[in-house]
């Protein structure tokens, strides 16, 4: 492999929201791995130095910066402090997000409002603070990491669903008419993947089935930058969900369990199928 094939973000700036741990983290690393210049953000002053000193060990320039996006003038501050630092910002993985796991009846206007700020408006906000100068210089790349619950609701996560649906939405119609600026847009949805959001409320998830590490959706998100794709589900076989869930006519109240259940009894097979071949 060339270098410019292992490492083609050299001389580049990305920024990534939530990155003190979980995906932002993974994502940070790998984009540090492959020759960006990284600015973490995050709310968390600890956990995001020590994310960063891993991006440092490949990009000795990638700093932290320590914002929380849910505030208009933090997420403001933390692209213009990036462009000071650096010039540009060529990459934003806007990937920040929480989630509140409550029925419907018993979430408060509070709770989605709170949601919404950090999931959606903290992407709404860094993109459109980073987006004039990525438009000047005609070049640039923002993906957004939505989720597989933007299209197929969760039991007990209505607001987080809804925030995740409204960002990719947004996406695509950023997409929609940004095609010929030079910006690429993305959004990438991730299945169960195994963060600490899984154990950051007091109740559990009904989601029984298996959790995907960190580093499928950094690599996607990677994919994604390299050849400028506007949408992409990690793992593969949950982008079958979206599709099928509005033919069932009915909430999916079971989750996600039974189809992915399917999937690797499919996978399986597959595997007997070519053993005897």
């Amino acid at each position: 492999m060339s270098d410019a094939t292992e490492k083609p973000f050299i001389g580049q700036v990305a920024l990534v929201t939530g990155a003190s741990s979980g995906i932002g983290a993974a994502t940070a690393i790998e984009l540090a791995k492959r020759g960006a210049q990284v600015v973490g953000v995050a709310r968390r002053a600890g956990h995001l130095a020590d994310v960063m000193a891993a991006c440092q060990r490949h990009t000795p320039a990638s700093t932290a910066s320590v914002h929380d996006v849910s505030s208009r003038g933090d997420a403001e501050a933390a692209v213009a402090s990036a462009i000071e630092r650096f010039g540009h910002v060529d990459i934003v993985v806007n990937n920040a997000g929480i989630s509140i796991r409550k029925s419907a009846a018993d979430t408060t206007v509070e709770d989605v409002e709170r949601v919404i700020a950090v999931n959606f408006l903290g992407a709404v906000y860094v993109t459109m603070a980073a987006l004039p100068s990525m438009l000047e210089r005609r070049s640039g790349s923002i993906v957004n990491i939505s989720s597989v619950v933007g299209s197929i609701p969760n039991p007990m996560e209505s607001a987080y669903s809804a925030s995740k649906a409204a960002l990719a939405m947004w996406s695509h119609g950023l997409a929609v008419d940004l095609h010929d600026s030079g910006v690429h847009i993305g959004v990438l949805a991730p299945g169960p993947i195994d963060t600490e959001i899984w154990e950051k409320d007091e109740t559990p998830s009904v989601y029984e089935g298996k959790l995907y590490p960190p580093k499928v959706v950094a690599e996607g998100v990677v994919s994604m930058i390299r050849h400028r794709r506007v949408q992409m589900t990690v793992p593969r076989l949950y982008g079958a969900v979206g599709a099928v869930y509005p033919l069932m006519g009915r909430p999916l109240r079971w989750g996600l369990r039974k189809f992915e259940e399917r999937g690797e009894r499919k996978r399986d097979t597959s595997s007997e199928d070519v053993r005897s071949g």
